[in-house]
């Protein structure tokens, strides 16, 4: 065994090779039955709906030579990558795969001359990537067909280990954490519903055992061997004790367990994680204070060190199957625009030093330029 196979072996990744021994495939490792679709977590689904928002609203731009492709030029993919689906949807599908896999995937599909006509998001559970031991080209295989790495858009996070084309997401780093969360929610669940915690003591000075297990079976609506009973006997639920019995109810509420504290924790964790501020995730840790400006700050922090970690994988894809040089890239500006009063005060002097024109300044706001130039010319 290799190194890369104990490697990948320790990671819960396997690898298969074909009749001839030639390719090693590498699937991604499945996920664990405890942990289930972490989705269902509610930390987990606010922090993939804030990647996947501030996401989706970006527009996609194309520079060749550090100048703006204007629309008309810009390739139809880049515009939108997916006929079958809006841009920000295709976005929503690749910083989904990311979030949760640690990788994205989209099949290219291309016209006779080899333009790119649409990039159709994979489900990365369905792909398996091969590594060709003499070449070590790629070689992508997907519901058991065989792609070259050259039909498949493939974008990831960090790698597993070194060298390892795989990417490694969150919630593959962070299992054991994100299964704590869950083990606590479900405890909650059974804690509340009566079913984590007894409801209360039946108790007695002179009773045998034998009596207590009988009178336990009653209050709880069994018969003597313990199977249940007909509930319409009793449909108003009236229980009747013994005279030697008591009944003592136990009451907790959610500050005596304990559980908002372990909910609010969970939810930091998961916001740690993702690079989310605590704010975005609508749970700002107790004893903080929010002022504008810390607030602001922390989004700018979020854009810049968190969801580019997302975005950048992304715009680096589109720029290998974009062609002459080609560079795709989201516009931030609109996620990084302080308030009205600071944008027009920076137009101002950059207007007056002549390092902007107006033209660019209403480009920046979203507007038409004053004057269209004559393209035909």
């Amino acid at each position: 065994m290799t190194w890369t196979d104990r490697t990948l072996a320790a990671l819960g990744i396997t690898r298969a090779a074909d009749a001839t021994g030639a390719l090693a495939a590498v699937a991604a490792p499945p996920r664990t039955p405890s942990l289930g679709d972490p989705r269902g977590l509610t930390a987990v689904h606010r922090a993939l709906q804030v990647l996947t928002t501030a996401a989706a609203q970006l527009p996609l731009t194309v520079e060749r030579g550090g100048r703006l492709l204007d629309g008309t030029t810009v390739p139809a993919f880049v515009r939108r990558p997916d006929p079958r689906m809006t841009r920000s949807t295709w976005v929503t599908h690749m910083v989904t795969a990311l979030a949760l896999y640690g990788n994205a995937y989209a099949l290219i599909e291309r016209d006779d001359r080899g333009n790119v006509l649409a990039l159709r998001p994979l489900d990365p559970r369905r792909v398996m990537i091969s590594v060709n031991p003499t070449t070590h080209a790629l070689i992508i295989g997907v519901d058991g067909r065989t792609l070259a790495a050259a039909d498949v858009l493939h974008a990831h996070l960090q790698p597993q280990t070194v060298g390892d084309p795989l990417g490694l997401g969150p919630i593959q780093a962070a299992r054991t954490d994100l299964q704590g969360a869950r083990m606590t929610r479900d405890f909650a669940a059974q804690w509340f519903d009566g079913t984590g915690q007894p409801t209360g003591v039946l108790s007695s000075d002179a009773a045998t055992y034998e009596d207590a297990v009988k009178v336990r079976n009653a209050w709880n609506g069994l018969d003597a061997d313990g199977n249940r009973v007909d509930s319409s006997l009793n449909p108003s639920g009236v229980k009747v004790l013994p005279k030697a019995f008591s009944y003592s109810p136990l009451t907790i509420n959610p500050r005596e367990a304990q559980w908002l504290e372990a909910q609010e924790f969970n939810t930091l964790q998961v916001a740690r994680l993702f690079g989310i501020p605590s704010t975005l995730m609508l749970a700002a840790p107790s004893g903080g204070s929010m002022t504008y400006s810390n607030v602001e700050q922390d989004w700018i922090s979020f854009v810049r060190f968190s969801l580019m970690y997302y975005l950048r994988p992304i715009e680096e894809a589109l720029s290998d199957v974009a062609v002459n040089g080609q560079t795709v890239r989201f516009n931030l500006e609109g996620l990084l625009r302080s308030d009205t009063k600071t944008r027009y005060d920076a137009y101002a002097v950059a207007l007056s030093t002549g390092f902007m024109t107006v033209d660019e300044v209403r480009a920046l706001e979203g507007r038409d330029p004053l004057i269209t130039e004559d393209t035909t010319k």
